[in-house]
């Protein structure tokens, strides 16, 4: 029995999108949602009269459209392979990237994919070009850009060998695997991130050029386009990806920017509930640096995307925190704060040494909340911490043990929610 989810010939892609492979995806789709095993599904096309690689893609299709429907609101008229959707930005984070492009008569689209930033970048702008060496992907890419009456042109080519564009800009989300691991190094990615910075200068320095990275790219990365501003986007609570915008594409005083989109599933979070909108925020080349010193009423971790784009100490200034150390963006203030999408503040209840015995000695004269282990760069394990805690009652939504490296050394603190 052949697994779901082969290598997408174009053979197969075209049979995909054909009357008969629309069918078998929405009668798949039908025998996944009533229970039936994916072993199942795959024997009863097969029973149908498909052959082993349709029935394996219609499967696969149906497992992926399955999955869209909680991010995609017409994934049933959209065909992707499971993996091109797994390889997919988020359609919240693709909108908000192509608003940059909504002035844009024509964009070229490299290492396009299975096509959701095409589709979002071709409801913003004139016309898209979709540039992809998988002619199967692109396929169904096609399809998806008529079925929503976008305009759209696959080309199958190299991103690093097709010329570059005359005119109008250039996106590119270089694929961040090789060999199933996640890779670090910008060269690394495919295609190679200083390879298209050189073979598109012309395009970076006038049009612009859009670079989607994971987000624990370095700032600092030589292989970074010269000049980029690179714009950090968190999710509700989690950091997603980095982009470097170049030439046209770029707010020209920005050099570093966070974004949060509201995430409505998100609720631990610092844009939980605070940010029904996207918030965004820049700082130039410098920022303002928060002195080190004592913990106070309030505990103030940062949005990551904040973090990750070295405003904490900016955000801080405003509030009128101090770190907890040179090396950690770690914020305390004296007072009340208000609430923001860009920090989540927690009372401390008191600051303790580090050790477990000292922690253990208190949580014996505090009520039983249940508590939760966090560590910002101190490096224990948390299981044996909590053994030598005595085993307390664990969970979310209660008491925090923090420990913290601190310039002289690590101390706990121990916080609550701001309202207990």
């Amino acid at each position: 029995m052949p697994s779901v989810e082969p290598d997408l010939t174009t053979d197969v892609a075209r049979w995909l999108i054909s009357d008969a492979g629309l069918d078998a995806i929405t009668q798949a789709d039908a025998d996944l949602q009533a229970g039936r095993s994916e072993l199942q599904v795959v024997t009863a096309r097969r029973r149908d009269g498909l052959d082993a690689p349709q029935a394996a893609a219609a499967v696969g299709a149906a497992q992926a459209r399955g999955r869209a429907r909680a991010r995609w609101p017409d994934a049933d008229r959209l065909v992707f392979t499971r993996t091109g959707l797994e390889q997919a930005s988020d359609p919240t984070v693709s909108a908000w990237r192509a608003r940059r492009f909504e002035a844009c008569a024509a964009v070229e689209d490299r290492a396009a994919g299975c096509g959701g930033d095409t589709l979002a970048l071709a409801a913003t702008s004139g016309h898209v070009t979709a540039v992809d060496l998988d002619e199967g992907r692109l396929v169904l890419l096609a399809h998806n850009a008529a079925v929503r009456e976008l305009s759209v042109t696959t080309v199958v080519a190299d991103a690093l060998q097709r010329p570059a564009p005359s005119d109008g800009p250039v996106h590119v989300d270089p694929g961040r695997r090789a060999g199933g691991r996640r890779v670090r190094r910008l060269a690394d990615h495919r295609p190679s991130v200083p390879a298209l910075v050189d073979h598109l200068r012309d395009v970076a320095a006038r049009a612009g050029l859009a670079i989607v990275l994971g987000p624990a790219v370095d700032p600092e990365d030589g292989d970074l386009p010269p000049g980029a501003e690179l714009e950090f986007v968190q999710v509700g609570g989690q950091l997603v990806e980095a982009v470097a915008w170049t030439g046209a594409l770029r707010d020209a005083a920005s050099h570093r920017t966070a974004t949060i989109l509201p995430a409505p599933t998100a609720t631990d979070s610092p844009a939980a509930a605070d940010a029904p909108t996207p918030v965004t925020r820049s700082r130039g080349p410098r920022g303002p640096r928060l002195p080190v010193g004592p913990v106070g009423d309030l505990l103030v971790e940062v949005a990551p995307a904040a973090v990750r784009a070295r405003l904490h100490d900016e955000l801080g200034a405003e509030i009128g925190a101090r770190r907890l150390s040179t090396r950690r963006a770690l914020l305390t203030v004296d007072g009340d704060l208000a609430t923001s999408p860009w920090w989540r503040a927690r009372r401390v209840e008191t600051v303790l040494p580090a050790g477990a015995r000292a922690i253990r000695r208190w949580l014996r004269g505090a009520d039983d909340r249940p508590v939760e282990l966090v560590l910002h760069g101190v490096a224990v394990e948390p299981s044996a911490f909590l053994r030598e805690l005595g085993r307390p009652r664990t969970g979310p939504g209660g008491r925090r043990i923090e420990l913290v490296r601190g310039d002289e050394g690590a101390f706990a603190v121990i916080t609550a929610p701001p309202g207990r």
